[in-house]
């Protein structure tokens, strides 16, 4: 935590830093040979300031502004330590971001300098934004064009700079503007928010008060996008207290390489913990069935004691022997995937199935869930290792005041709190507040007696159906991710006030439990017909019978497709955006009201609860 109240900017953080530990491992990186280097707080210090003597001798300075168009890298975190250092406003972009959002964000910024992963990338930037760069300085490869650098020619020019050729500029000031980054677009493009340097020692100070177990000495690992505010924060987090961090460039290699770096915390979102459960339990069934139906076991004695634990029931001594036995036998070794050390996980930006909560906690690592909102660079809510509740969001992040609205929808307040969206909008997003300085997060919400925080779902997704039922997507949507081969789904109200559903099936996964027909040699369908639409149908009754019968989906379009960012249909960090699959589905949904107009009036009692599906069943779209 920062208890030195000379630190007042980003840049104060590094070099308390450097003053305390110069000599100590700041981060490690893979090397061409895939071997991790690690380099120490003086050489980075020493690299951050020969960007900021590029930029400053470029003309670039306060009130300037540079975009990080690349994957995370050590060069992303060069780049803004450098700009940060003089008072130059960092803009984080995604690389994965499709071409329209692209073209919207680059709309929207006037950049000087263009950070970027190398020329293909910058190419991929409409023309018209592109002219209007300054300088581009590309992390890989040679530069192609006379306003191109690349950054490791920066870094070899600097260092023949002598005394001398030292520079001045304006240092930043706590009010200034640090980063900007950007909304997650799920109803609309993406909106640019700009946090302050005060900003973000305030959220630094406030994860650090609530994670005392983070020290001098503890092991993270950064795999996701540099884009992404709460990686951002993690790595400021980092440089305060000294913990070293190693560095994945590529997402996907995440398991490949957990174990050799052996963090005591990592981070994450739950669609990647959904994968990685998904992964894990696949090799568990190739195992032969002894080792099979005994990991099965192990598993079913670690729920029995979360489920102790949690309800506060009391165990004999002969569970407590067969806890103890399962975790060394077995547990100890699923917990050993992610190496020796890790103590739990931290999962944000959507809500995460409690089922899933609670597989991790039976094989002994707890997920605590947070809950925060890109207008407040502070976390709203958050559970910790000393208070933590499976199903919620945890209490309030200090210093945020947290109140629900007349209507359940989640009301914060705090230091963190963006001033407005950034753009040519004047006064865009002084709608967001209340008239007591409240920010609306259009998310609903539920407070319990210990103050902990449970959400119900956007206030946007909300709809009422024909016969004046309120509905939560999100519930629904979870009864359909219990059933094993349903990767992602979405819940919606039809154009006659009905409930229908889009479920992306792994159709492999489907296959493997044997629910497969023989295949029709003479078939010119689209559809695969080998699956069992008996099959299909009896398992997604089974889901929906725990819902009342207002709630269950009337139709059901199947698809072996997936949601994906470059369709549009997700953001980059995986949320659902709602209104571009509906579109991208409407030729299906209209079959779909055909089909359920046609079983209405041949029954009267079709309505609701049953299920009905097109004809193909599985739509290769």
């Amino acid at each position: 935590m920062i208890t030195n109240i000379s630190l007042r900017t980003i840049p104060d953080l590094l070099a308390m830093r450097y003053a305390s530990s110069p000599e100590a491992t700041a981060f490690f990186t893979l090397d061409q040979e895939k071997y991790w280097q690690g380099i120490s707080w003086k050489q980075f210090k020493q690299n951050v300031s020969f960007v900021t003597a590029f930029l400053i001798t470029a003309g670039i300075g306060k009130g300037d502004c540079v975009g990080i168009l690349a994957p995370t890298s050590l060069n992303w975190e060069y780049a803004q330590m450098g700009a940060l250092a003089a008072s130059i406003l960092v803009a984080g972009i995604d690389h994965n971001n499709p071409p329209d959002q692209l073209n919207h964000i680059f709309s929207t910024l006037n950049l000087s300098v263009l950070f970027v992963q190398d020329h293909a990338t910058f190419t991929k930037i409409p023309v018209k934004h592109r002219e209007k760069i300054k300088q581009v300085i590309v992390f890989e490869g040679n530069p192609q064009h006379p306003h191109e650098n690349s950054i490791s020619e920066i870094l070899l020019a600097a260092k023949a700079l002598t005394p001398e050729d030292s520079i001045n500029y304006a240092t930043p000031e706590p009010e200034d503007a640090a980063i900007m980054v950007f909304t997650s677009g799920t109803t609309d493009f993406p909106k640019a928010i700009i946090f302050t340097h005060e900003q973000v020692l305030a959220a630094v100070n406030a994860i650090l008060g609530a994670f005392d177990d983070i020290e001098e000495g503890t092991i993270l690992l950064c795999w996701l996008p540099l884009a992404n505010l709460f990686q951002r924060v993690i790595n400021f987090c980092a440089i305060s207290i000294g913990a070293s961090s190693y560095i994945l460039n590529d997402p996907r290699d995440l398991m490949n390489y957990v174990d050799q770096v052996n963090p005591h915390i990592l981070i994450g979102i739950p669609r990647v913990y959904e994968r990685i459960h998904t992964g894990i339990m696949d090799q568990i069934q190739k195992r032969m069935w002894v080792i099979r139906n005994t990991i099965y076991w192990a598993l079913h004695i670690g729920y029995q004691n979360i489920h102790k634990t949690n309800y506060s029931t009391t165990s004999g001594f002969l569970n407590n022997f067969l806890w103890k036995f399962a975790d060394k036998l077995i547990l100890q070794h699923l917990r050993g995937i992610f190496g020796s050390k890790i103590r739990y996980f931290i999962s944000g930006s959507a809500a995460i199935p409690i089922w899933l909560l609670e597989w991790y906690e039976a094989i002994g690592i707890p997920v605590l869930e947070a809950y925060g909102v890109s207008e407040n660079i502070i976390p709203n809510a958050i559970n910790r290792l000393s208070s933590r509740k499976i199903g919620t969001v945890g209490q309030p992040l200090i210093p945020n005041q947290i109140i629900l609205a007349s209507d359940g929808e989640i009301l914060v307040r705090g230091p963190g709190i963006f001033q407005g969206y950034w753009g040519n909008i004047p006064e865009q997003g002084k709608e967001r507040f209340t008239s007591n300085g409240y920010l609306c997060t259009g998310d609903l919400g539920q407070i319990d007696d210990e103050g902990f925080l449970s959400l119900v779902g956007r206030k946007s997704d909300i709809f009422k159906t024909s016969n004046g039922k309120w509905i939560v997507p999100t519930r629904i949507e979870a009864q359909l991710l219990h059933v094993p081969y349903i990767k992602q789904c979405i819940v919606f109200s039809l154009g006659s006030g009905r409930i229908a559903a889009i479920a992306c099936i792994d159709r492999s996964r489907f296959l493997s439990n044997g629910n497969s027909l023989p295949k029709k040699e003479s078939s010119t369908e689209i559809v695969s017909q080998d699956i069992d639409i008996s099959k299909l149908r009896e398992d997604l009754r089974s889901a929906f019978q725990i819902l009342p019968i207002h709630e269950r989906p009337i139709g059901v379009i199947i698809t072996t497709k997936h949601f994906l960012v470059s369709n549009g249909e997700l953001t980059t960090n995986l949320k659902l955006r709602r209104k571009a699959i509906i579109d991208n589905f409407a030729h299906f949904i209209k079959q779909l009201e055909v089909e359920i107009t046609k079983a209405t009036e041949a029954d009267n009692n079709a309505l609701p609860g049953k299920i009905i599906f097109l004809s193909p069943v599985i739509l290769t779209i």
